[in-house]
């Protein structure tokens, strides 16, 4: 079975991530037993012991990540399920039975996807809860989305969470547009919060792309 999730839907700053782990049944006890949860749930330093683990445990993972500059240009729903059917595609081979997704929004373009392929689609609210098969999906995406943000921070300083709601970075990001830096690419120029701490970074979406 193949469990996805994702990491990063709501921040001001950097990709979202979204991940597929898919897992035999036999393992997903022993991955709850040491841990596996919603990633939201877990500290930093256990998602990261964990991360391995589930990556040597599964029978295949597949990895999508969207960044700010496409984010500012599409439906954010439509860019999650997307890359929901991309990872379904590339693991295909693997002849999943089920496939469990963190629901957002309207989810038809995945079930279809998948009664399309004879596969039993289940996407509810809170499977990154409720499914251990997510919850591996959840830990994965946040990791990875983690070490995105630190490789910005490398570059740019402390930019916080990367989350409107971390002053740190609200901070950041007004300090910055009053410097009049042009906008740093890994900021999402559509976030509303921009029209009252940096106006002339804002952006409206600009209709769709295909890809």
């Amino acid at each position: 079975m193949i469990g996805i999730d994702e990491a990063g839907r709501g921040p001001l700053i950097g990709p979202m991530v979204i991940a597929g782990v898919a897992l035999d049944e036999s393992t997903l006890g022993f991955l709850k037993e040491i841990g596996v949860k919603d990633s939201k749930k877990l500290s930093r330093k256990k998602r990261e012991e964990l991360f391995d683990v589930i990556l040597e445990t599964s029978s295949g993972f597949s990895v999508v990540k969207v960044e700010p500059e496409q984010i500012d240009r599409e439906n954010l729903n439509s860019l999650t399920y997307r890359a929901v059917n991309k990872i379904i595609s590339s693991l295909i081979y693997l002849n999943p039975t089920k496939v469990t997704v963190d629901k957002v929004g309207q989810e038809s373009e995945v079930i279809n996807y998948l009664n399309s392929l004879g596969i039993t689609s289940n996407v509810v609210h809170e499977a990154d809860v409720n499914f251990v098969e997510c919850s591996a999906a959840s830990v994965v995406a946040k990791v990875i989305r983690d070490r995105a943000i630190d490789e910005i921070k490398r570059t740019y300083g402390d930019i916080g969470s990367g989350y409107p709601s971390d002053e740190r970075t609200v901070t950041w990001v007004s300090e910055i547009h009053r410097s009049n830096e042009p906008p740093p690419p890994f900021l999402r120029r559509s976030w509303k919060i921009l029209k009252r701490i940096a106006p002339t970074y804002y952006v409206e979406k600009r209709g769709v792309l295909n890809w």
